[in-house]
């Protein structure tokens, strides 16, 4: 049985009943027929599974890379966060890390699990940001959610497929909008502040619109949390972030996770920000981290001295660490 993300409709697949993506963006059933051995490998690679869930409109109709159901039970990660806080450009910064094999010291490898879907994730997003050094445009609003990009992280034995949602800030806080029904999927949260951000008494909608939305056990939610500054570049001179921003980590140490957690949520409670530690206070398992997914402010719509992240893989790796991904690190997380 599988639970579908994006509309939480469960339900049993098989092989017999496959599709295929055209150049044009539609999908097809897809014909094994005859084919040599090698030749069925290489279609599955590519194939889809329709999500039968009945929908009003057909153009809501969604599939799931076939490769994305094969491995167990995949992990959704969720990226919270209102307009402007930089989600976007940190997660094409993220999937650019990878790309350049940033999870190798962590014994960790990566693959697509739709490759044409992360090409063109590559294309429209981390090619721009780092390449060719410009913005990115905010999340669009959609009807439904969709995969901004998965990937099949392995640890040389067990490999998980790994999906990431990246929606409005707008959309996540009006809950009833149908593009936050994958909320109730998601196994990690990675929560998204602006490094600037001027202190509120009630913090950012989106964070409470997921937090209330999700079961809690005792209170608290057992999904793993991260709470990620961005933009810390622009308060690099800051202690304690001046402590942390440019030192790279080449393997996961739980004490330093814990310390660079202490600072971040001073840090936070310091500015007036207190309200964005809400995760912390209602996630059973939560990790804190600065970041900086461009390396400093753009200039009419562009980074004229390059693009140069960091350390935008440590909260995905304690994400990684606390959800079983990464596996011999059970004292990851507060």
């Amino acid at each position: 049985m599988i639970l579908c993300p994006i509309c939480l409709h469960e339900f049993a697949w098989s092989e017999d009943d496959l599709y295929e993506r055209t150049p044009a963006g539609l999908y097809r059933p897809l014909e094994l027929g005859n084919v040599s051995e090698a030749r069925r490998t290489d279609l599955l690679r590519a194939a889809h599974v329709r999500c039968p869930a009945p929908v009003a409109d057909p153009s809501l109709e969604h599939h799931l890379p076939y490769t994305y159901v094969r491995h167990g039970k995949p992990l959704v990660i969720g990226l919270v966060g209102g307009p402007e806080t930089g989600k976007t450009h940190l997660l094409a910064a993220m999937i650019g890390a990878i790309e350049q094999g940033g999870l190798r010291p962590y014994g960790l490898t990566a693959d697509a699990v739709d490759i044409e879907r992360h090409a063109e994730y590559v294309d429209r997003y981390v090619r721009p940001l780092l390449v060719e050094r410009r913005t990115l445009a905010r999340t669009q609003e959609g009807e439904t959610a969709e995969l901004a990009d998965a990937l099949l992280i392995n640890d040389g034995e067990h490999t998980t497929a790994v999906a990431f949602f990246d929606i409005a800030g707008e959309l996540l806080r009006g809950i009833a909008h149908e593009a936050t029904r994958f909320v109730p999927a998601v196994g990690a949260l990675l929560f998204v502040v602006d490094a600037a951000t001027k202190p509120a008494r009630m913090g950012d909608e989106s964070f409470r619109a997921v937090l209330d939305r999700l079961p809690k056990n005792g209170g608290r939610l057992d999904i793993p949390a991260a709470i990620v500054v961005t933009k810390s570049d622009g308060v690099r001179f800051q202690p304690p972030v001046d402590t942390w921003l440019y030192g790279e980590a080449e393997r996961l140490d739980p004490q330093a996770v814990l310390e660079e957690s202490r600072d971040v949520y001073a840090f936070l409670r310091r500015g007036g920000a207190q309200a964005w530690l809400s995760p912390y206070d209602k996630c059973r398992h939560c990790t804190l981290h600065f970041v900086s997914a461009t390396g400093g402010a753009a200039t009419e719509g562009r980074f004229p001295r390059g693009v140069r992240p960091r350390r935008v893989l440590e909260p995905l790796v304690s994400l990684f660490a606390m959800t079983g991904v990464l596996r011999g690190y059970p004292e990851v997380g507060l």
